[in-house]
């Protein structure tokens, strides 16, 4: 009899041991599975995009400025490499800039794709930088009616000996040319209103080297430019022009 009630005794002591910790224990187990539960799982996917994520605006404009550029798109990206070129700033990659694209390609010797790469872009800021120097250099022509003529010839002998490596006699052969066309006038167009400026040459002409017509008209040195890249390229050099001149009165 004493046993068992031992035995009885001990059972109950057990049981409620085992009830309180229950009961001790199941705050805890509540208060910390909803807690464990409302945590989200974090694939390895999501951890390898935060990771490959930008981090900064920099980033960001480094992503944007390594896309290609290409014909028909519009962006303020376009409209600053416009700038560069100096086409007119449209933002609309169109046939000015396309053909103003393949003469910086050619120049620099690259592939002639009409794409802005990452090649492509890096030549054209550097034209664009040559350009600079080359303007402070040899100074800027002033664009006032009364002494433009003058100063345009100072620039233009300049220029084709630094260009072409004409000399004095190449010079003078220009000089009385264009002496005849326009006696040095930027502003003057022919009477059917084709042929313009200084070397009296045609919207086909300067649109060729990506040239707007106010900004052919509006400069003596684009004028120059232009004027003497087409006697290059047609006749060899300013006396070649002016002997097929003295025989047809146009070149």
């Amino acid at each position: 009899m004493f046993v068992t009630h031992q035995r009885h005794s001990t059972r109950a002591r057990l049981t409620s041991l085992l009830t309180g910790a229950v009961l001790v224990g199941s705050p805890l187990i509540i208060g910390v599975a909803p807690a464990l539960a409302a945590q989200p799982a974090t694939s390895p996917t999501s951890v390898r995009a935060a990771a490959q994520a930008p981090t900064s605006a920099a980033a960001t404009r480094a992503t944007a400025t390594s896309r290609s550029l290409r014909y028909g798109q519009t962006s303020s990206q376009v409209k600053a490499m416009q700038k560069l070129l100096l086409v007119r700033q449209t933002g609309y990659f169109g046939p000015l800039t396309l053909a103003a694209v393949k003469r910086v390609q050619r120049g620099a010797k690259l592939r002639v794709t009409g794409v802005i790469d990452a090649a492509t872009r890096t030549a054209i800021e550097r034209a664009a930088r040559q350009r600079a120097q080359s303007s402070r250099s040899m100074g800027r022509v002033p664009t006032a009616r009364s002494v433009a003529p003058a100063a345009s010839k100072r620039y233009a002998q300049t220029y084709i000996s630094a260009k072409y490596g004409w000399g004095s006699a190449q010079f003078q052969c220009l000089s009385v040319m264009w002496d005849r066309e326009s006696r040095w006038k930027y502003w003057v167009s022919n009477p059917n209103g084709r042929y313009h400026g200084i070397p009296q040459t045609s919207s086909h002409e300067w649109s060729k080297d990506g040239y707007t017509r106010s900004q052919y008209m509006g400069s003596p040195e684009v004028q120059i430019k232009v004027g003497t890249r087409y006697i290059k390229s047609r006749y060899g050099s300013p006396c070649g022009a002016w002997n097929f001149w003295r025989s047809h009165h146009w070149y």
